[in-house]
Order: structure tokens, then sequence, then C-alpha cells
């Protein structure tokens, strides 16, 4: 069997979370099906030393304009399907093929296509030209949902959502839950003191569902009334080159830069995977404000690292963290300093919310994620797998 994975769009956050994860899982199976994955200039450095069933091919495609990014998906990559005589294609993130060739599974990754929230608080402040694309993006997006051969989400969250603006029968559905970072030797939970400065974690890119105000504001107040207490430490930064886009950067530049001046915010722009996964180890709480997400990888990697989390009170969040976290509405930003004076101030409740984290972040697996995508793969193709061969000396 070979597979086409079309990865353009993932150049950042857990669009290129998924694509490492995904690539490192194939490459140490000795499956006998052929990989090619295309994909942006940034993710080049993943495709070292891969084995020879993955093909590691980069393309500027995900950075071209609209037109381009359309062209590339219906025509230059129609023509690799062909050349390659590939089985199956994979369109991660949305966007995919019309009238595609060869059966195709669809990952709808982009929970904002679909979110009310996201609808009634963000999409409203936007421009027209904005909200003609948007529309013009969720259109192709619903229209490539009913031509998939399957559609493949990382929550029932999203699916749900997904199911309120097209028809996407059980037959063709599929929940595939992304899984928590590997476990590393020596790792264990450290021991954190919450009699001092309490660190706020808010890992994310700065973007519009993010909801970034909320988290500023929310330590603006807990700043009035606990004085240097809380500190905010995000790799979220309106001064990004992209930030302008978004329809709050000017006023939580702002804010941002009045807290700044105090000392009350870390503001370390996005980082390397590993340096994320110990910056959790070295905070106290996750402030996670976010006003949509289609799985929401932060969250599970707070979980795992034995962080206790606050969280916005959206379906997702709850489908993931349970009662691991405390959560609340994430247009209240005195809601959100309230839940963090509740957590910082009860050892109790943290130590309840720690347990339970680590005991759910063990239910998610990038090993079954994958092995749950072969099979389906498999399935579109009509070509089951033969038997991996052993390493020498398994039994």
């Amino acid at each position: 069997m070979t597979v086409i994975v079309n990865a353009v769009a993932a150049k950042m956050g857990g669009g290129a979370t998924y694509l490492r994860e995904l690539a490192r899982e194939l490459a140490s199976r000795p499956l006998a099906h052929r990989f090619i994955f295309y994909v942006p200039p940034e993710q080049a450095g993943l495709g070292a030393d891969l084995p020879g069933h993955i093909e590691w091919r980069v393309t500027g495609a995900g950075h071209s304009g609209a037109l381009r990014r359309f062209w590339w998906d219906q025509v230059t990559l129609r023509r690799q399907l062909k050349r390659e005589r590939a089985d199956v294609l994979v369109s991660l993130a949305d966007f995919g093929q019309l009238h595609c060739p060869v059966p195709q599974l669809l990952t709808v990754q982009n929970s904002t296509h679909f979110s009310d929230l996201f609808r009634a608080h963000v999409l409203t402040r936007k421009g027209w030209r904005f909200r003609l694309a948007f529309g013009l993006r969720r259109w192709l997006v619903c229209r490539l949902a009913r031509e998939a051969d399957a559609v493949m989400t990382p929550s029932a969250s999203l699916l749900a959502m997904v199911r309120g603006a097209v028809l996407v029968p059980d037959g063709k559905a599929m929940v595939n839950p992304f899984g928590a970072p590997a476990h590393r030797e020596g790792d264990s939970i450290p021991s954190r003191d919450y009699s001092g400065t309490i660190r706020l974690l808010f890992p994310t890119y700065y973007a519009d569902n993010k909801n970034f105000r909320t988290a500023l504001q929310a330590l603006r107040l807990l700043r009035q009334r606990h004085e240097a207490r809380f500190r905010l430490v995000t790799t979220a930064d309106p001064r990004w080159e992209l930030a302008r886009t978004t329809a709050t950067w000017k006023g939580d530049l702002e804010l941002l830069e009045n807290l700044s001046r105090e000392g009350a915010v870390e503001t370390l722009g996005l980082l390397p995977h590993d340096r994320l996964l110990a910056l959790y180890r070295e905070c106290h709480l996750m402030c996670y404000p976010t006003l949509t997400e289609s799985f929401g990888l932060p969250l599970l990697e707070a979980m795992q690292a034995g962080l206790p989390v606050v969280a916005s009170d959206i379906a997702v969040n709850r489908e993931l963290a349970r009662d691991a976290a405390v959560y609340f509405d994430p247009l209240d930003p005195a809601q959100l300093a309230s839940r963090i004076e509740e957590v910082a101030g009860d050892p109790a409740l943290r130590a309840a919310l720690q347990e339970r984290g680590e005991r759910y972040a063990r239910e998610f697996s990038w090993a079954q994620h994958t092995d749950r995508l072969i099979r389906r793969l498999e399935e579109l193709a009509g070509q089951p797998a033969p038997p991996a061969e052993r390493p020498a000396g398994a039994p």
C-alpha cells in the first residue's frame, strides 16, 4: 500500500506536533507500506534518518496564497497521486482534494470553522474580507467532509461540531485521539512549592481562539489582590509577526506591556517541544482559557506532567480532562482568577487533580493512534497488511 500524506499546512502548533509524532511512530515499525509525506520547510529536519518506507518531500505550498494552495491540492497533488500510484490519500488539517481519484481520509483539526463561541465572540469583530474567506473555507471543509471516504477527528467533541454542519455517517466517521508525549527515562512528578511565587503557564501560540485577553485580565486581578505572587509564563506573544491578523492584538499588546513592566509576565515565544515539556515541570498551574480546540495537546501534556489545570469550560476540555481540571467560563476573567486562587490555596485539591490527570493521560498513546490510523488506511485501500517481520530474538 502506498499512502500519500498531504501535510503542507503543518507549520507549527498541534499540526507540527502531530506530524512529528506520526512520523516517529511509523519509523519505528517494520511496515510493508510506503508513506510519502509532503511537508513545509519548517519540518524538513524531521525527515532526517527516516527508514526507506517513509519519504519526506519538502514544499512551500503551505505558504502560498489561497489560489496557489488550491492549485496544489487539486492539481499538483493529483498528478503526484497518479505518478506514485497511490492507494490512499491522507489530507491533514481540514483541506483535501475534491473528486479524489483514490480513497481519501480527511482529518478535521481546526475547530474554529464549527465553534459557536468563535463565531459569536471572534468572527463578529473581524473585517468583511476575513469573514468572506472564513465562510469559503468553512464551505470547502464541509464539502470535502461530504466527499471524503473517511473523516477523522481527534475528539468526539469536534466530530459532534462537524456533524452540526454536515452529515458524516457512522461508517465513515472516526474519532482517533492524539497521544501523550513519550515517557522519558528518569522523569518523575516534581515537587512544587506553592508558598511563594506561583508561575501560571499558558503554553500556546498567539491566535484569536486562544483567548489571550482573558488570561491577561485574570492576571491583572490576581496582581491587584496578591501583589507580585502570581506571574504568567507564556509562549503566546502579540508582538509575533502574524499577530496583526487577530482581532484583539492591539489591546492585548497594551495590556501585556503594562503587566510586563511590573514583571508579571514572562513572554518566551514559541519553543522547541522538548523545552516546552520541561516548562510544564517548572510551573505551578496551567491556565488554559482557549475558546475552542480540536483536541488540546497542552492540556494532555500538563496532565502527564502532574501540573494542576484550570481550563475553560468547553466540551473538548471536559472530554479530555474530566474531573482532572477545574473549569471556568472562558468569557469571565474574574472567574478564572477565582479558580486559580482556589487551586493555589488548596493542597488536597491539587493532589487530586494531579493524581487524576496522570492517570487519565496514560490512556492516550501515539502508538494506539497510529495503529488505528493504519488499520483504517488498510480498509480504505482494500489491502490488509502482511504480518510484520519480528526483530531477531523476539518471542
